[in-house]
């Protein structure tokens, strides 16, 4: 057995009684239908991301400089809350008001969770199996959504038909259960250097990204990849429902299955990443993403459904791959701060284009705006791919001057 495989297996755990989320193919349905309006569902989905830019800095602080289990255990608590607030909510302002809240137990699950992970592996010496622990983490946590939203279809198709929002009630229930598990961990003994404040500590967390070229471009591709799988996620349900003409069982199964492919690809992550090397990792999530929302809309049948799998390949792929070459390039002092400022800019980025979206979506259709969206992410992705690939040719030129002989490429930061 290797140095801290019960830990690991621990958070393994966590994860995974936490990830039973029987709501994840509903949320959309129930809002829409208690607003009636493609452009309101994603107003108050907006909601959720307003808060996450007010709340995600400060709890990525806090994770900093109290540790990550405590973060952890708040979020995994207030998320529950605000699931349960949710699927209780009827009107416009309540489920806006519900969103509020579930955002910020998120937003202290992000300041904790892969800093966590990475800090925990940090100390056991096993820093480069990041990106294979938290795939083979994030596909466990697919294979318990899988199940949980086969079970929520069959529920709500034939047990109590029509009753949407039971998915969201009882899974809040079991998540407030599965939560009492961040006491199994244990905080990472890492030193994290003291700084004198919260503003110093944002301040050094924020040079990091503005002073590191690899860092911003990462991070700026990663929202562009991000934006476009979760508008997806936000019209999915619909879009089945509506254009596909599913009913609620096979919107629970086909979910299901996505998220079940998704966990196999997440498995294998590690492997994917390593043959296809950080130029191409990056460039397969672009045109894989792209080609997607192209045949989505060129596609005007039920087979289609099955481009999805390509779209959740793009989604279990990229955080992984992504967060791994950022933590790579952040110490263990300001890992927390630099993911809160990463999720705080894909934030600010999503507000700007989800709005449009459901107003787009609203007046000319699902299928024409992916389209639209495919085709204004592509010039930016293909930029940012320009500098990001610089940047790799840099770190190897440099490893080459300081070996005196070419290698693989290294993981230290260049300006």
């Amino acid at each position: 057995m290797a140095p801290g495989d019960d830990r690991i297996k621990k958070y393994y755990l966590f994860r995974a009684v936490t990830s039973f989320s029987l709501w994840i193919p509903f949320w959309t349905l129930w809002v829409y239908k208690n607003v009636d309006s493609k452009f309101l569902l994603t107003v108050v989905d907006i909601a959720f991301w307003t808060a996450m830019i007010a709340f995600q800095i400060p709890a990525g602080l806090l994770g900093d400089k109290y540790g990550r289990k405590k973060m952890l255990i708040i979020g995994e608590m207030t998320y529950a809350v605000g699931i349960l607030c949710f699927g209780l909510g009827t009107q416009f302002w309540q489920l806006f008001g519900a969103n509020i809240v579930w955002a910020i137990g998120v937003c202290f699950i992000v300041s904790g969770d892969t800093p966590f992970l990475y800090d925990t592996l940090l100390e056991l010496g096993r820093a480069k199996q990041f990106i294979h622990v938290l795939a083979r983490s994030q596909a466990l946590m697919a294979t318990m959504t899988a199940a949980a939203c086969v079970v929520g279809g069959v529920m709500v198709q034939w047990v109590v038909p029509g009753h949407i929002e039971l998915t969201l009630i009882i899974a809040s229930i079991t998540g407030l259960a599965g939560s009492f598990t961040v006491f199994l961990l244990k905080e990472p003994k890492v030193e994290r250097k003291k700084v004198a404040s919260y503003v110093v500590q944002f301040k050094e967390g924020w040079k990091h990204v503005i002073n590191s070229r690899a860092i911003i471009v990462l991070i700026m591709f990663q929202i562009v990849i991000e934006i476009a799988v979760y508008v997806m996620a936000v019209f999915r349900s619909v879009y089945m429902e509506e254009d596909l003409q599913l009913n609620l069982f096979w919107i629970g199964v086909f979910t299901g299955s996505f998220t079940l492919f998704g966990a196999f690809i997440a498995f294998q992550a590690g492997k994917i990443e390593g043959r296809l090397g950080e130029k191409k990792s990056l460039l397969f999530l672009l045109l894989a993403i792209v080609s997607s929302f192209v045949v989505v809309f060129l596609v005007d049948s039920p087979i289609v459904i099955g481009i999805q799998f390509l779209i959740y390949t793009v989604s279990y792929l990229q955080s992984p791959i992504i967060s791994g070459y950022i933590n790579r390039r952040v110490d263990s002092a300001h890992r927390s701060t630099v993911v809160a400022i990463a999720s705080m800019l894909f934030t600010i980025f999503l507000t700007l284009i989800e709005l449009p979206s459901g107003w787009f979506a609203t007046h000319f259709g699902t299928r024409e705006t992916l389209l639209v969206l495919a085709v204004a992410i592509s010039p930016v992705a293909l930029w940012l791919l320009v500098l990001w690939n610089r940047e790799v040719d840099v770190q190897t030129q440099t490893h080459v001057l300081k070996e005196g002989t070419a290698g693989p490429e290294v993981v230290t930061d260049v300006k």
